[in-house]
């Protein structure tokens, strides 16, 4: 008869021999996700980075696109507000001018972007702002190529323009496409 000290050992070594096993079962398994992931991943970065290609392609034949040499002497001669429209935290973000300062101009409340894409309360703001500043038909405000331009540029130019007391300003805005959905009421 076995004492309590071995059968403790010998239940270890099943456990460490079934644990290796699986391990080494499930290798394969991970190869076969890593080859549909990668490709996966990389098609898809290069459909979001085509999709931004033809939407500025299409503002550039509507004359609403400006460089970012243009958009930066624009905010510090003459002020405005960038409206930057951020779709999810990584991207794709786009920059808007308009010389208008959509602070003053606006009926609604503005607040934060994660606050704003998280619930409804930022809605009509949204909404609002779509329909006058970044609709691709409608919408006044200018589009910005930031295609090569640096993130810590834009990032400078961020802190520039966040106080109250600055001649151009900042705002951030969840497109109406990443709002939380929910059903309509019945009427």
């Amino acid at each position: 008869m076995e004492t309590p000290e071995a059968e403790s050992v010998t239940g270890q070594k099943l456990t460490s021999l079934l644990g290796a096993a699986l391990g080494i079962l499930l290798v394969p398994v991970l190869v076969v996700c890593l080859c549909i992931a990668v490709p996966y991943t990389l098609v898809l970065h290069w459909v979001k980075q085509h999709r931004e290609h033809r939407f500025r392609t299409r503002m550039r034949s509507l004359g609403r696109l400006m460089t970012w040499n243009d958009f930066v002497r624009m905010m510090r001669e003459n002020g405005g507000t960038c409206i930057e429209e951020r779709f999810s935290p990584k991207g794709p973000v786009r920059f808007w001018w308009t010389p208008e300062n959509v602070h003053g101009e606006s009926p609604y409340q503005i607040i934060d972007w994660f606050t704003m894409r998280k619930g409804r309360q930022a809605e009509a703001f949204v909404h609002w702002c779509r329909g006058r500043y970044t609709d691709a038909d409608a919408g006044g405000a200018v589009l910005v190529d930031t295609g090569l331009v640096a993130k810590r540029d834009i990032y400078a130019l961020w802190s520039e323009y966040r106080s109250d007391s600055a001649v151009a300003r900042w705002v951030e805005v969840a497109p109406p496409e990443i709002l939380p959905w929910r059903p309509r009421a019945a009427t």
